[in-house]
């Protein structure tokens, strides 16, 4: 008998005497089709199956007793899994926010979602899942794009730039679909620009596949703004007021000073990122250096108010 058998063979053990607890040896032999001898050197490899740290309590405790077997599983993994409502309405919002792009396929795994909720909350977590209305917002071009993606072709959109007025066309070769802050955005290479872009998926517009396949260039990868970056090279400082947020969004990496404002250190290769960042703080964040950094910050706040 392979090694791949007996493994199926013991897998099936466990649970099919923990739903017939006290079978006799000679029966437990006859359903699993293996003679008593072998039987028994299975139960005796199954005692010596335990999850870490592996004190007694942790080992799988079967037994055999007046010729009869009997199994005592740990609670965890007798009892079901028993979500409270909040992690079930968690769980089921994070699916709606998919859905867009995995089609009915979570439709099963949030009815699962409810029946491991506990007993009675079943009504409560219905009408909370209601009241959920992620999928409504998500864009329905993730479906599109996401099989542009897998399937490497070439897709066209008309794109609603942020004043430039009407929408642009633009042929891309879609990279990659990221979330950040619940915004959907598309990494792709702009065969309009002849650049790598990011595109905001709500402002894309007759949204078409073509049948032009590509290859993505080697290394390709999208290249977001993450201010948590090793390799950042831009020092910012934030004033006391705005230092909580800062160090709550930054943690350890948030250098805390003597006066409470927070000093940390952010990717600046990306411009346009980096001066709308810093001056969404409305004054109370300032660049350090690169001085070439300092400067573009303050073009865009002069280009702002009109100085």
């Amino acid at each position: 008998m392979s090694v791949h058998e007996r493994l199926r063979r013991l897998l099936f053990l466990v649970p099919y005497v923990s739903s017939r607890q006290g079978i006799t040896v000679e029966e437990l032999a006859r359903a699993l089709n293996v003679s008593r001898e072998h039987l028994l050197e299975d139960l005796d490899l199954l005692t010596c199956v335990g999850r870490p740290p592996f004190n007694p309590d942790d080992y799988i405790d079967i037994y055999v007793e007046n010729d009869r077997v009997y199994v005592d599983l740990d609670q965890r993994l007798s009892a079901p899994p028993r979500l409270t409502v909040g992690e079930a309405s968690a769980l089921a919002a994070a699916a709606e926010l998919l859905r867009p792009a995995a089609g009915d396929t979570l439709r099963g795994a949030v009815e699962k979602l409810e029946r491991v909720l506990p007993p009675g909350a079943g009504a409560r977590f219905r009408e909370m899942y209601r009241k959920i209305d992620a999928a409504l917002e998500a864009p329905e071009a993730l479906g599109p794009l996401t099989q542009a993606i897998h399937g490497r072709c070439e897709v066209t959109f008309d794109y609603a730039a942020p004043g430039r007025g009407a929408p642009e066309p633009r042929r891309v070769r879609p990279l990659e679909l990221l979330s950040h802050r619940g915004q959907w955005y598309l990494q792709a290479f702009c065969l309009t620009r002849e650049d790598e872009r990011l595109f905001r998926v709500d402002r894309m517009g007759a949204l078409s596949l073509t049948t032009t396949l590509f290859q993505p260039r080697e290394g390709a990868r999208a290249e977001v703004p993450n201010p948590a970056r090793r390799d950042a090279d831009v020092r910012v400082l934030f004033t006391p007021l705005v230092a909580p947020y800062v160090r709550e969004r930054f943690g350890e990496d948030a250098r805390l000073l003597a006066d409470g404002s927070v000093e940390v250190r952010v990717a600046g290769d990306n411009e346009r990122w980096l001066t709308q960042w810093v001056l969404s703080f409305g004054g109370e964040a300032e660049v350090l250096e690169p001085a070439s950094a300092r400067a573009a910050v303050a073009r865009a706040a002069k280009a702002a108010l009109g100085v």
